[in-house]
């Protein structure tokens, strides 16, 4: 099966248009998502809408979700981003709720775990960031191969048969069907990794091939709609620099 996925869109409806029609050309057969379709930015009606025309196969719950549909504490986000949630809890219509009320916090298909920010406590919102908190969390997922979002910077982390992990110096592969895998697919809507190109992954369960793409999309005008509807202009400028 070769699978579309995706993750931390963030109400971007130009990163996601730019990142859905590639997914299209990729000729992709099913679409998994990692969770936080909304927040930080101006779209989150279009984006959400969009997102359900994909018909995505599994879906999970990211924390701007959850905070959006009382879930998780919104006290516990940065002002800009409780800020976002609070003005898009006043755009969304009864069905968006209920789309986002139906996501849950782990899905797995066969050998593939999907969750938003770990395996271990995924209702925790954990950040991955360091080796020793990848190694430590491939006891907490069974199967091949892990996706997950939250910290919007993409990479591949390893675990060889002798349990040793690291990080692959590589944004495509053919997977080792003797390792064991945690991948993280970066962001649609705001990159954090210093590079402002949109991110998606493309995985073929079959031969084991993944690619993680970067593409450019039109950030100006997603930075402009942030300002526009009095959004932050932290959140606009960070589009730009991708951090």
């Amino acid at each position: 099966m070769r699978y579309g996925l995706f993750s931390d869109v963030h109400s971007n409806l130009e990163a996601m248009t730019v990142v859905a029609d590639a997914l299209k050309n990729e000729g992709v057969q099913d679409y998994l998502c990692m969770g936080d379709l909304i927040g930080y930015y101006a779209n989150p009606v279009e984006t959400l809408d969009l997102i359900d025309s994909l018909k995505c196969w599994k879906t999970v719950l990211g924390n701007h979700d959850a905070g959006c549909i009382g879930k998780t504490d919104i006290s516990k986000f940065s002002g800009p981003a409780a800020d976002a949630i609070r003005w898009t809890q006043k755009q969304l219509k009864p069905h968006h709720f209920a789309m986002l009320n139906s996501l849950r916090y782990r899905e797995e298909i066969g050998e593939i775990q999907l969750v938003h920010s770990s395996p271990f406590q995924s209702e925790e919102w954990h950040y991955l960031t360091k080796l020793e908190e990848i190694e430590r969390n491939f006891r907490y997922f069974q199967g091949f191969i892990c996706f997950f979002g939250h910290v919007h910077k993409p990479f591949i982390a390893e675990q060889k048969i002798d349990g040793t992990v690291k990080i692959l110096d590589t944004m495509e592969a053919t997977l080792d069907k003797d390792c064991r895998y945690i991948v993280n697919v970066g962001s649609v809507g705001q990159p954090r990794d210093g590079n402002p190109k949109t991110a998606y992954v493309v995985y073929d369960s079959d031969t084991k091939h993944i690619a993680i793409r970067r593409l450019d999309y039109d950030h100006e005008t997603t930075a402009k709609k942030t300002l526009a509807a009095g959004l932050s202009e932290y959140l606009a400028h960070r589009l730009v620099t991708g951090k």
